[in-house]
């Protein structure tokens, strides 16, 4: 997990070092200067501190400027360092974020200390992830015979329709997002230019803590600006535009293709009825954090379904129990949510037909999309069907038709109804309301 936080680690760190020299080179004359004032504080601090001593090592250091650049540029990196190392401990040992921004609040100094201490090492290890996992994906995908997101794409559209009516769509969408991604970048360079201008740790950690809270809102309405793509799918039950939709705001203006939102794209491609492709869009989908891991392993316990593969289908099981979620009662809600869908995906492929059919209806009472109510649907009509209660496999098959739109159960469910009226013709002519 915590490789695919090491591209975005790196590039924080070499863009937070790149500010901090740029900044200091700019504000060094006015004479505010982060790191030789706290280097000057520290010294003093030191028992049997030598006021002389610590006089030469200043006026060293302005002798040569450099140390100085380069002392505010790791001071940066230090912060931004501790930031991503606090994230990923949250992750790793199922600590409270809460607890990390606290001891951040409290021991600011130290806390600054030893993510400048750090960011040589972070360095190392973050190239040293990076090209393990481009690696481990490019041996993957040699293992599926396709290399890039292009080709994937050319995939794509020789079993399904690229629709270009979407493209203007898609379109729009990018253009908010960029907007914000640019709000969000205004936003740190903001940040870096406080961090030279304020000289109180205290309220530097504060404004810290704000922009944290800051940030976070920004990322929010960015996700927000995707929901016209997402509602293609979750409320109209269109996969097929849908996946249009994302191929098209993922292709850039020179025609190559750079896939995002591969949990949803991977919907689109199960409600296609093409599990092999979307097994291959989720080998390059980032599990950041525990909620895209268990995503991750809840799509892949329904795709190895589809594909009838029972070992996968354990494993899923297996690695979906081994996440934490650090959302308190809503963590453990949703992680139930998700076990109960693979464990549910089992007794599938064992037959347990009478847990799966209690599962689904319970479902869809609970379903707040039309997607989920179409797939809730069409597995209750397909174990009515197995069982051969026709009447209730015809109102449900017909519920998926109703509503289920460019799905592929609409397609199966019209297949089945011409079954049902071959051996029990007496079920069309039974009115049923629902």
């Amino acid at each position: 997990m915590w490789k695919y936080r090491c591209k975005s680690h790196l590039i924080s760190l070499i863009v937070a070092f790149a500010v901090g020299v740029g900044l200091s080179v700019i504000v060094f004359s006015s004479g505010i200067d982060i790191s030789s004032d706290i280097f000057s504080s520290s010294l003093s601090s030191l028992p049997g501190a030598d006021t002389q001593a610590i006089d030469q090592v200043l006026k060293y250091l302005q002798n040569n400027m450099w140390i100085l650049y380069m002392g505010d540029g790791l001071l940066i990196s230090g912060i931004i360092n501790v930031i991503y190392i606090g994230q990923y401990l949250t992750v790793r040992f199922n600590i409270s974020p809460w607890i990390v921004m606290c001891i951040i609040f409290f021991l600011p100094e130290y806390m600054i200390y030893i993510g400048t201490i750090l960011v040589i090492p972070a360095f190392i290890v973050c190239i040293y992830g990076m090209l393990s996992l481009r690696s481990s994906i490019s041996k993957e995908r040699r293992e599926f015979n396709f290399s890039s997101d292009d080709e994937l794409v050319r995939m794509y559209e020789i079993h399904h329709k690229l629709d270009e009516s979407y493209k203007e769509l898609a379109k729009s969408c990018r253009k908010n997002v960029r907007k914000l991604t640019s709000i969000y970048a205004l936003g740190i360079v903001a940040l870096f230019v406080i961090l030279f201008v304020v000289n109180n740790i205290m309220l530097l950690a504060v404004l810290l803590m704000f922009y944290l809270f800051a940030f976070n809102l920004v990322l929010r309405y960015r996700a927000v600006s995707l929901l016209p793509i997402t509602k293609l799918l979750y409320e109209d039950c269109n996969p097929e535009a849908c996946a249009s939709a994302i191929i098209y705001y993922s292709t850039n203006r020179k025609g190559h293709t750079r896939l995002t939102q591969h949990t949803l794209l991977a919907q689109c491609l199960i409600y296609l009825n093409d599990p092999e492709l979307a097994q291959d869009v989720l080998i390059s989908y980032p599990r950041k954090d525990a909620a895209s891991s268990l995503q991750y392993w809840s799509l892949m316990s329904y795709i190895d379904y589809m594909l009838k593969d029972e070992e996968a289908l354990n494993r899923c099981k297996e690695e979906a129990q081994s996440v934490r979620l650090n959302y308190g009662r809503a963590g453990v809600m949703i992680q139930s949510e998700e076990m109960a869908s693979i464990e549910n995906k089992i007794h599938l492929m064992d037959g347990d037909f009478n847990t799966c059919k209690k599962y689904y209806l319970q479902g869809l009472q609970r379903a707040r999309f039309a997607f989920q109510q179409v797939d809730s649907c069409y597995y209750i009509a397909l174990i009515s069907f197995v069982e051969e209660d026709y009447k209730l496999a015809r109102m449900y098959f017909e519920k998926v038709i109703e509503i289920g739109n460019r799905m592929y159960f609409v397609e199966k469910a019209k297949s089945y109804l011409e079954k049902i009226d071959a051996i029990n013709p007496e079920a069309s002519n039974d009115v049923i309301e629902y």
